[in-house]
């Protein structure tokens, strides 16, 4: 537990919406570098007159002066990636006159650059995330545009909506479907098959049953994901306890995209991002869009078997991108979902909240 987790845990929400993210992004950012590296060092150098003599107290005083001027300088924020060791590292340093970094604009002199790497930037997300507090309604409003490979070089992207109060709800599946190729020939082939069906038709329906979100070994429903941890320990514990196979920081991406996705509490959301923030050898690149066309920050696993691409505050989740071996199905209850993934699934996020009637959205 470090100096972030205890003043993160300090904190108590407040009102955090579109505009608020950005506001306060570069302000979480500086405050998680500050914490994380050792600040520079400043340099009092005083002028002394002939018989002029340096009493301690004059001392003191110089140098509460010289760290207030290091403490205040404001931090910029780059787009130069840079990884040391395990967990992605941090890297950091001043720029002066005529000094700058790659992918920045020219600092003041004096002031700190910062490079931005993936540890930083997660911590600084799960930052903003702690102060987010989402309005309450009666049902949980979900959509996401989905990108799933089918075979012989299709792909078939599709909209997929729901709204649930933990027993009733309704579900839009396969809405607004499109079929791509990766090749003409792919597509040619599939055309001398007489264009055959790649995915099911349209459907909307109301349900009355508890739906299961499949998290490794563990089910979560609407209401067991407001009782998740909110702290870094007993988060990871429950993970790691729902972990049955491969490495615990691919589990931990994948868990996080549906917890990142959830009406989980901010605590639960900010905790997330700090135990991803831990895995090693993170990747981050800066300026990628998403499969909708939005501009957000990459982060991947070492493997790049799993990426989230999340909005320039750090804490919304705008899409997952899988790029790992096919998954194998798997058995489940009739209300648990499972749906294996395939290399090359995308997931955007588009819109979720809380609202107060079936078929409303936000």
């Amino acid at each position: 537990m470090n100096d972030v987790d205890e003043r993160v845990r300090a904190l108590r929400p407040d009102a955090l919406t579109e505009d608020s993210y950005r506001s306060r992004r570069e302000a979480d950012l500086a405050r998680a570098f500050a914490e994380a590296r050792p600040r520079p060092r400043s340099v009092f150098r005083p002028t002394f007159r002939p018989g002029f003599r340096l009493t301690p107290r004059v001392a003191l005083v110089g140098a509460l002066v010289g760290l207030a001027a290091a403490v205040t300088a404001p931090a910029v924020v780059t787009g130069t990636i840079g990884l040391r060791g395990p967990g992605g590292g941090r890297t950091a340093e001043l720029a002066y006159p005529d000094q700058t970094s790659a992918g920045s604009t020219a600092a003041t002199p004096g002031t700190p650059v910062v490079t931005l790497d993936a540890r930083s930037f997660l911590l600084a997300g799960a930052e903003t995330a702690a102060r987010e507090t989402a309005p309450k309604g009666r049902y949980w409003f979900d959509r996401t545009r989905t990108f799933e490979p089918v075979g012989s070089g299709a792909v078939v992207a599709h909209t997929d909506e729901s709204w649930s109060d933990g027993k009733d709800g309704r579900l839009s599946s396969n809405q607004d479907v499109q079929v791509t190729f990766e090749t003409d020939s792919d597509e040619a082939a599939w055309k001398a098959k007489g264009s055959p069906s790649l995915w099911p038709a349209p459907r909307t329906e109301d349900f009355s049953m508890v739906l299961g979100m499949q998290i490794g070994t563990k089910t979560l429903t609407l209401g067991k994901e407001q009782k998740l941890p909110g702290d870094v320990e007993g988060l990871e514990r429950w993970l790691r306890s729902a972990h049955r196979e491969g490495s615990f920081a691919d589990f931990a991406f994948e868990g996080a995209r549906h917890l990142l996705s959830m009406p989980t509490s901010a605590a639960t959301r900010a905790s997330m991002l700090r135990i991803l923030a831990a895995q090693p050898g993170l990747v981050l690149k800066q300026g990628v869009l998403d499969p909708l066309g939005r501009t957000g920050t990459a982060v991947s696993t070492a493997n790049g078997h799993h990426t989230l691409v999340i909005d320039e505050s750090g804490a919304r989740l705008l899409a997952f991108l899988y790029d790992g071996p096919d998954e194998k199905p798997r058995a489940t209850d009739s209300r648990t979902v499972f749906i294996p993934a395939r290399k090359g699934l995308k997931v955007a996020y588009e819109s979720s909240g809380w609202v107060n009637e079936l078929g409303a959205r936000k």
